[in-house]
């Protein structure tokens, strides 16, 4: 036998052996693959009493289970299983690749979550509206790509179809590439589109589009708008083509009359860098309203305040008032800034205040334990550890979360076995994210 042939035939026997029996990986990961999650729990419990179960373990279980349910999705539960690993689209970039080369709504939507996560170009499905492919949700795909020139007048005719994915990303195209000639067409979709997302992606590329004619625009709609909306009119009037346009004008209206989407207003502006007289002006508007707001405000727009105003003495001082608040939910929010932002003194004291709250018996403990692991506290690691068996499945994946972000993910394992699809993806994506 040739010399040269032996290797060839080594490879062959390695390439079987993966294939056939899967050697090489643990059999936890094995199972993973194979999705026997009742085998999968079994094999996590024993290597993690053998002492076996490290961190790499975890982190190659969760790979092989997302590619493995990836992999498997179907039907409309397949649809949702793409997008609840839409969070760690990077990390699964592979098996939403192959899964988006089949030709059924569930390709359609791993395809979404490529473009929307910017791992394809925009133009990578464009054929499909150009070449009139009878799938909507392939269409839909197409529209997003319609960001050339010679392809603006078939976009804006996608801008009235009856599918609203299609109306939807064919909008979408006109926020990466504007056209002049996409305004009145932009505004009369953000005013009449049946979709609410619609609406509010129109708005989006109105801004986008900017000058005067699209700010008149924007703030014709906002008289009639609801808040959703008005929040992506303030987004569109603080893009840069609208900003210096009247957009900064119409942010400092908006926060000063106050109502729906003038806190929104607000936190924007309060981020201007005061680079001119009337940067800084619009600036102080904006801290202003946000420092009443955290003051008197209503229960959400406090809450938003103390979580989104930059830091300033004067916001400090409100964060220090609003720490014993009899509300716990708004007391945790003023004690993480506070243990965070706060003297050293001040940081140490607002640890324990959040502690103290995470270990008594109110809905507001989990906002407190996230805060913690958020500030890599090791006193959250046994609470949260006991939240991994709680019956709701929702709070037993905010303690995996929460662990791994602890950097504990061996203490989350189990739950890449659980019962629930939406606790075994919001943890593996949560170990794949971890670096």
């Amino acid at each position: 036998m040739s010399p040269w042939y032996r290797p060839t035939l080594g490879l062959i026997a390695v390439g079987a052996c993966v294939v056939v029996t899967g050697c090489g990986v643990s059999p936890a990961v094995q199972a993973a693959q194979d999705r026997a999650y009742d085998r999968l729990a079994k094999e996590l419990a024993r290597e993690k009493q053998t002492g076996e179960l490290d961190d790499g373990e975890v982190r190659d279980v969760a790979q092989a289970l997302a590619d493995a349910e990836i992999a498997a999705a179907k039907g409309v539960e397949g649809e949702a299983t793409i997008a609840r690993y839409s969070s760690c689209a990077d990390q699964v970039e592979d098996a939403l690749e192959d899964r988006a080369d089949r030709g059924d709504d569930v390709a359609a939507a791993a395809g979404e979550v490529l473009l929307s996560s910017g791992l394809v170009d925009e133009d990578e499905y464009v054929d499909f509206i150009e070449d009139e492919d009878p799938r909507p949700a392939f269409r839909a795909l197409g529209a997003r790509g319609l960001v050339d020139d010679d392809q603006f007048e078939l976009r804006r005719k996608l801008f009235l179809d009856l599918d609203e994915r299609v109306r939807q990303n064919a909008i979408k195209a006109a926020m990466s590439s504007s056209s002049p000639d996409d305004l009145a067409a932009l505004a009369e979709a953000a005013r009449l589109d049946p979709y609410p997302s619609a609406r509010g992606f129109a708005a989006r590329a109105l801004g986008r589009l900017g000058g005067k004619r699209a700010v008149r625009a924007l703030t014709d709609l906002w008289l009639h708008a609801d808040g959703r909306l008005r929040e992506a009119i303030v987004d569109a009037w603080v893009s840069p083509a609208s900003f210096e346009a009247g957009g900064r004008e119409a942010l400092v209206r908006a926060a000063e009359e106050g109502g729906e989407g003038a806190l929104a207003a607000a936190i924007l502006l309060a981020r201007i860098a005061p680079i001119n007289d009337a940067a800084s002006a619009a600036k102080d508007v904006g801290v202003a309203r946000l420092e009443h707001a955290i003051e008197s405000g209503t229960r959400a727009e406090r809450a938003l305040a103390m979580l989104m105003s930059p830091t300033s003495k004067t916001v400090l001082a409100a964060l220090r008032k609003s720490k014993d608040d009899s509300d716990p939910g708004l007391a945790a929010i003023a004690l993480a800034r506070l243990a965070r932002e706060g003297e050293l003194i001040e940081q140490k004291t607002s640890r324990d205040a959040l502690l103290a709250l995470a270990q008594k018996d109110d809905p507001e403990a989990a906002r407190a334990l996230g805060e913690l692991a958020i500030l890599g506290d090791q006193r959250a690691k046994a609470l949260l550890e006991k939240q991994l068996k709680d019956e709701n499945a929702f709070a037993r994946a905010f303690a995996g979360r929460a662990l791994v972000t602890l950097g504990h993910a061996v203490a989350s394992a189990m739950l890449l076995a659980d019962k629930e699809p939406s606790v075994r993806a919001d943890v593996a994506c949560a170990v794949l994210r971890k670096r």
